[in-house]
């Protein structure tokens, strides 16, 4: 064996490599490695930036139901505020028929009264 071949011993045999073959095969070996890790790395990184993106959407998603359920509360109000308005006004067109009864009973109740006191008066001038 010279000093120009390096002697290899793997699972499958045994292997004599030139120097330049044994620097690549190192080179390759190492690069190789060295993208391993860094394709971890990124991996690693995809799977934070997704857990982030998770919660974010979860938050989104919890505001986007808030603020369904507070239109969907303005809405409710908004009807709530016409029923209330149309118990009212049903209400006051109620009163102002009993204010119309109660006047037109207090007129007649006062020509009652006009004309009864015209009758005493005439009783009271026969009698005299």
């Amino acid at each position: 064996m010279t000093a120009a071949t390096h002697l290899s011993v793997e699972k499958d045999g045994i292997r004599l490599l030139p120097p330049e073959k044994l620097e690549q095969a190192t080179a390759l070996q190492e690069d190789c490695s060295e993208f391993l890790s860094k394709t971890k790395q990124f991996h690693q990184i995809v799977t934070d930036f997704m857990h982030v993106m998770d919660a974010k959407q979860a938050m989104i998603d919890k505001q986007k139901l808030r603020a369904i359920g507070l239109g969907n509360k303005v809405l409710g109000q908004e009807e709530v505020r016409k029923r209330r308005q149309r118990e009212l006004q049903a209400t006051v067109f109620e009163r102002k028929a009993e204010l119309e009864r109660l006047r037109a009973q207090r007129d007649s109740l006062a020509r009652v009264e006009q004309e009864q006191r015209a009758l005493i008066e005439r009783l009271q001038n026969n009698e005299a």
